[in-house]
């Protein structure tokens, strides 16, 4: 199965060389598998889909479970991403929602988000996670005054129909309580939404599974997997684990390889991050940015950034549609022109770190989550880049499901089934290209 980026974007024995991973040396004390071994559940994918649902099944189910990394642990987006708890994993508007699925439902999915948010945050206070929790709430910001009038009106649908705590500030408002800059013409704010260090909290919730009593390998990629006599044999590093259940958890990073069922179902998106060096107080007094909630400037091709405890500034945006790591340097050139064009008081600030990650876009815009008709093969994915929000909490649902031996969960109707198969899979990058022309073109 040829990949649908460039090699270089799924090198898994190479750490990411993100800012997260220079916050912390504590992920390399996994083994790798080196025999051949039993379980009743074996979880393939060790984000925070596969770690929420290993924890769960083994601490409160007491089952016998096999968690697998392709990478070391912390490889994948789960430790990439930039850390912001934001809603709803969805990408389409209420307007949508209401149409496709009704008020109500709508309403559920709602519900189900912020029982995400809450888990996420549930989970580090459980754990006593030290993660760099920070802030309260998220903004979203209008990068131009045409924007201000819909940004009113989303928030007063969020107070009204699904009771979410909302707050609208005028530019001059948002000028004293967020920050200034050349795409802030007002913004609104929601709760829950705070930000951490993502790597830190994986491998929190990793530590807490393996005294739960998962087994956990990393640089351990399943090749193959065989069914017989209605067991699974999982191949990986030439050594089989044998099964009776098995957990996909892989998200932006599934290659369409391993279950005929659910190939061509993603389209892997790249999301592209730079962090700056620490900027000094007067830098930061320069655009007032006294916030350290995450913010998304609400473009249709989004930026999303925060400051950093230590002063630091991140930024991402949608990223290239290479893959290669040359791809990843001219985006990271052209994301710093554009930050510094936001924020031109930080034109001479220099970029520290520069990376990438992939999220899972499906064709029902929502995440899915279940088990194939006629197997014991569960699934959780498709979180349309709130994985911080939706994973831990999907993960949890899916050990449920798991353990209850039922077909279907008591969630929003958002989150069953699984999405349609793109058509010409083959095709999905220039789609996307498409797309992203187009709404580059709205953007400007």
């Amino acid at each position: 199965m040829s990949n649908l980026y460039h090699n270089d974007i799924y090198k898994f024995e190479e750490p990411v060389k993100s800012y997260w991973e220079s916050t912390t040396t504590s992920n390399y004390k996994y083994e790798k598998l080196s025999k051949n071994i039993k379980t009743n559940i074996v979880v393939i994918g060790a984000g925070y889909t596969g770690i929420s649902c290993a924890l769960t099944l083994a601490k409160k189910y007491d089952e016998d479970v096999v968690l697998l990394e392709a990478g070391h642990i912390g490889w994948g987006s789960s430790a990439r991403n930039a850390g912001f708890c934001c809603i709803p994993p969805a990408k389409m508007s209420v307007a949508k929602m209401f149409k496709k699925y009704g008020k109500e439902e709508t309403k559920k999915f709602f519900k189900n988000t912020i029982e995400g948010s809450n888990f996420t945050k549930d989970l580090i206070k459980e754990y006593k996670i030290d993660c760099d929790l920070t802030g309260d709430c998220n903004y979203e910001v209008a990068p131009h005054p045409s924007y201000f009038e819909s940004i009113k009106e989303e928030a007063l649908i969020y107070k009204n129909e699904f009771g979410i705590e909302t707050e609208v500030y005028s530019q001059e408002e948002f000028n004293e309580i967020g920050h200034t800059g050349e795409e802030q013409f007002g913004a609104f704010s929601y709760k829950p939404g705070f930000a951490i260090n993502p790597l830190k909290l994986l491998l929190g919730l990793a530590e807490q599974a393996k005294k739960a009593g998962v087994l956990i390998y990393q640089k351990s990629k399943v090749t193959k997997i065989e069914k017989k006599l209605e067991k699974f044999n999982v191949i990986a590093n030439g050594h089989i684990i044998t099964s009776n259940k098995i957990v996909m958890a892989t998200n932006g990073f599934y290659k369409d390889d391993l279950f005929p069922d659910l190939n061509n179902m993603i389209l892997p998106v790249i999301s592209n991050i730079i962090i700056t060096r620490p900027l000094t107080n007067e830098e930061v007094k320069s655009h007032n940015f006294v916030t350290h909630n995450p913010i998304l400037n609400l473009r249709n091709l989004l930026f999303y950034y925060r400051l950093l405890k230590d002063n630091r500034f991140l930024f991402g945006a949608r990223g290239d549609l290479i893959g290669s790591d040359q791809s990843s340097l001219l985006k990271s050139k052209k994301m710093e022109k554009q930050m510094k064009s936001i924020f031109p008081n930080w034109k001479h600030v220099e970029i520290d770190f520069y990376w990438r990650g992939l999220v899972a876009v499906t064709r029902k815009l929502t995440p899915s989550i279940g088990k194939l008709n006629d197997d014991e093969i569960y699934y959780s994915f498709g979180y349309q880049a709130n994985g911080v929000n939706t994973a831990p909490w999907s993960g949890n649902e899916l050990a449920k499901l798991i353990f209850s031996n039922s077909k279907e969960l008591n969630i929003s109707k958002f989150y069953q089934s699984l999405p349609k198969k793109y058509p010409f899979p083959f095709l999905r990058l220039l789609y996307f290209r498409i797309a992203c022309l187009y709404y580059g073109l709205i953007d400007r």
